[in-house]
């Protein structure tokens, strides 16, 4: 039933991955040398300088499905430095006969590129060792030793971490096939239950990983199967009060090259006491890998986990079948009220630069929805295709926030709810894009609230609107319908009035364009 709904790489696809890493490292390898020539190396150094694309995440876990990225670790030496790597060898990428996507996002919190080449989507990450290789030795053996942070930059240690993790799961679980063959069902679950998100504040990969492991350990003998009844039912369970850890955490010697490192830990540093939900990496400097959970995010995991545990027992008892649990969680059925946001680009580039600014900062109106009294909030991970729903606009995708309102969180009969402040210190946040001013006039975010009648076509039907939207002609907003909230490239500080407020005119900041539609609850829904 999952191979068929959720297949294992075939042999040819894998094939296909290992030629692409292969080619990867060949072109780092040749422009490093390059690099170590300029600088004058000599052929003994070059030979030794310690030069290595590795795997990390999924890839290196050895679960992999058609489709899926590759997440990969270009290992340099001191020699190469950060800039150059972002500059000649993407330029180097870029002008590869075989790549047809390359987008370097330098200024991310973890620095990467982003590649496709032949089909293969790359994830590609770039650490620095901060001295040469010690005789003998190679760059993979060299990043499993704590000592290889020594003096390493922060944005190398953070792109070195994800290695050293998935290094670290693999030997910390009693047996690596039953390990991969739950993690599988567990990964495909959360994405269909939409819960599979590490930037929007559910769990990412590498969360789900740490969880599935720490069930293996605790029950080392039993089957798949087993296990992810025995995974439900723990996490349900568990007092989020306490970390989840995979081993005991390491404290930081009392090294110079080391004392900058910062290992998560509650008693000595107040943010971390703030973790919700936390889960922590095994590799040093150990980490909290869902510092992005929030109370509405966590509220929702533990309702996942509650309804997979019963559903499991169900399936134990020959009442349902295993499809059930893993059946998609139907979020447009589900809910009543909308706060729709579409992102609209003119190019590639900037489609991937922007979509990934605005969904790094959904956290942050999730976090300011939740304050509002009697409102409960549900995001959804998913980005969907505008399929050329507006003419004016060549691509952009679609993202929905649900609302949904009940009387045991405070809300009663005719209140009346207002988005302003939520919408309009997020919007302030948007504005803040360092790439606003280099791609004016190239970009715009468009929020709205709307009812489930009102869903577009491309959210309610993405295949048959893939299919009939090109034919369709441009759909005109009716006399007297007020337009959205926008945030446009090169307007300057957009203002949030409402969820259906106007500043495409370039109204002022904070200034109220249009009458404020507020959320009217009608017999408590």
């Amino acid at each position: 039933d999952l191979e068929a709904e959720f297949p294992t790489e075939t042999s040819e696809g894998m094939g296909r991955r290992q030629a692409v890493l292969r080619e990867i490292e060949h072109m780092f390898a040749e422009w490093a040398t390059g690099i170590a020539q300029e600088s004058g190396l000599t052929p003994e150094e070059i030979a030794r300088q310690g030069v290595k694309v590795t795997t990390l995440g999924s890839y290196r876990l050895g679960v992999v499905h058609p489709g899926s990225d590759i997440d990969t670790l270009c290992i340099g030496p001191p020699n190469v430095r950060r800039e150059d790597f972002f500059a000649s060898f993407v330029e180097l990428l870029d002008q590869h006969s075989d790549v047809t996507e390359c987008v370097p996002i330098p200024d991310a919190y973890t620095p990467i590129v982003k590649l496709k080449i032949r089909g293969v989507c790359i994830d590609l990450l770039f650490a620095r060792l901060a001295k040469p290789l010690a005789p003998g030795s190679t760059p993979e053996e060299t990043a499993k030793d704590d000592d290889v942070l020594k003096n390493m930059d922060e944005k190398s240690v953070r792109c070195m971490n994800g290695f050293r993790v998935a290094d670290q799961i693999l030997a910390l679980v009693p047996n690596q096939d039953t390990f991969r063959r739950t993690l599988r069902f567990v990964k495909y679950w959360a994405r269909r239950r939409g819960i599979y998100s590490n930037v929007l504040g559910f769990f990412g990969g590498i969360t789900w990983s740490l969880l599935v492991a720490r069930v293996c350990q605790l029950y080392p003998y039993y089957a798949p199967s087993q296990l992810v009844n025995r995974f439900f039912r723990l996490y349900l369970q568990w007092n989020w009060t306490k970390p989840v850890m995979l081993c005991e955490i390491v404290e930081p010697r009392n090294d110079p090259g080391l004392s900058g490192l910062k290992v998560w830990n509650p008693k000595t540093n107040p943010a971390d006491r703030q973790h919700v939900m936390p889960v922590i990496t095994p590799a040093f400097p150990a980490m909290n890998s869902t510092y992005n959970v929030t109370e509405t995010t966590k509220r929702i995991l533990l309702e996942e986990f509650r309804r997979g545990f019963e559903t499991v027992r169900l399936v134990e008892q020959q009442k349902a079948a295993w499809s059930k649990v893993h059946e998609p969680f139907p979020f447009f059925d589900h809910f009543q009220h909308f706060l729709c946001m579409e992102v609209l680009v003119r190019t590639d580039e900037v489609y991937k630069k922007f979509s990934g600014w605005v969904e790094s900062k959904l956290r942050i109106l999730v976090m300011q929805l939740e304050a509002v009294s009697g409102m409960l909030i549900h995001p959804n991970p998913l980005q969907y295709d505008l399929c050329g729903s507006d003419a004016e606009w060549p691509l952009g995708c679609g993202m929905f926030i649900a609302m949904s309102f009940a009387r045991d969180e405070g809300a009663f009969p005719g209140q009346t709810v207002d988005l302003r402040g939520p919408l309009t210190q997020f919007m302030e946040v948007i504005n803040q894009w360092g790439d606003k001013d280099a791609y004016a006039g190239q970009f715009r975010l468009r929020l709205r609230r709307i009812k489930r009648s009102e869903l577009p076509e491309y959210a309610r039907d993405p295949d048959g609107a893939a299919r009939r939207r090109q034919a369709l002609p441009k759909k005109r907003r009716p006399a007297g319908e007020e337009a959205p909230v926008s945030a446009r490239g090169g307007t300057g500080p957009v203002a949030a009035a409402a969820a259906s407020t106007s500043t495409a005119g370039g109204g002022q900041p904070g200034g109220q364009q249009g009458p404020a539609r507020r959320q009217r609850i009608v017999n408590g829904k």
